[in-house]
């Protein structure tokens, strides 16, 4: 069953009228589904299987995902690998699947890997439980990007190894998410992944709808932490309540400042994913604005 368009209430009412058993699709989808009004009013009962993918989720999220199919699951997937390359066991609980983003196949065998060094070869393999540039390599690693050999080069080093611009860590419960490379905020000196910061504000679920970060420019702490944070319809949420709520990470962690957005605000890319391209641009408009009265690199 396919739908040209994404529509929450179209698609619970496809997978009812088509007594669909399985379907997949990002989280942010999922919960605009079950965010409508009449969500429990849909017979979604011949639902065996529920996949997402694209993000992390919450333990919240999971629990949900576990009452609308029997079963569910994730993996990480990417274009230039031709879909997923590591899955979640079928049977997978929510303990489970919060434990990662599942294991790899004998035919597409993942690894943890440094940088690639100048020559463009593969870096070395990380030891378990150390986080590094996820990796994979076999037959379906893409050929390349169309016209641009020098992006393709910086992706697929010279002995195969594909780069997925991710970064994490495996164990015996497989491999672990850490965040996007690209991603990745350096405050005084560390690293912070981004859903660190955002799955723990999100835990105010009573009042926040999303959260993202991103890290700019800072004249002491090298970059410092933004956070945009849309509230719920019918609720005040303020700067204060978002501070007390921050003193539950390390202070490295915590937010320089904060933006508190309209439910409907916060930037999502066509994918319906977390705009980070465009709350860069709008924290560096705002901090610039904040210098300008003597404020931002002085916290």
């Amino acid at each position: 069953v396919i739908l040209h368009i994404f529509d929450p209430a179209k698609s619970l009412q496809a997978i009812q009228d088509y007594k669909v058993t399985c379907f997949g699709q990002i989280p942010a989808l999922f919960n605009l589904q079950w965010r409508l009004p009449n969500y429990d009013q849909f017979d979604l009962s011949s639902l065996k299987f529920a996949l997402y993918g694209g993000q992390q989720v919450s333990r919240k999220f999971l629990e949900q995902l576990s009452t609308m199919a029997k079963g569910f699951g994730t993996g990480l997937g990417l274009t230039e690998t031709a879909g997923f390359c590591t899955y979640s066991p079928l049977d997978g609980t929510v303990d489970d699947i919060l434990a990662g983003v599942g294991y790899d196949m004998p035919v597409y065998p993942l690894a943890v890997r440094q940088d690639m060094d100048r020559e463009g070869t593969a870096g070395k393999e990380m030891p378990p439980g150390e986080v590094g540039n996820i990796c994979f390599k076999g037959s379906q690693t893409f050929l390349g990007y169309v016209n641009d050999p020098a992006a393709t080069a910086k992706t697929i080093s010279r002995d195969g190894w594909l780069y997925t611009g991710d970064l994490g860590y495996v164990d015996d419960r497989g491999l672990h998410f850490a965040g996007r490379a690209k991603h990745v905020i350096k405050p005084k000196g560390y690293q912070v992944f981004p859903a660190q910061v955002e799955d723990h504000f999100c835990e105010l679920s009573g009042k926040v709808a999303v959260c993202g970060v991103v890290g700019v420019e800072h004249e002491i702490f090298s970059e410092g932490i933004v956070a945009f944070i849309e509230k719920k319809p019918g609720v005040e949420l303020t700067e204060k309540e978002l501070e007390a709520h921050a003193q539950g990470m390390a202070a490295y962690m915590r937010p320089l400042h904060y933006l508190v957005l309209e439910p409907g605000a916060f930037p999502f890319n066509r994918v319906a994913k977390t705009d980070y391209v465009e709350l860069k641009a709008r924290a560096e408009k705002e901090i610039a604005a904040l210098r300008e009265k003597g404020g931002w690199d002085r916290k």
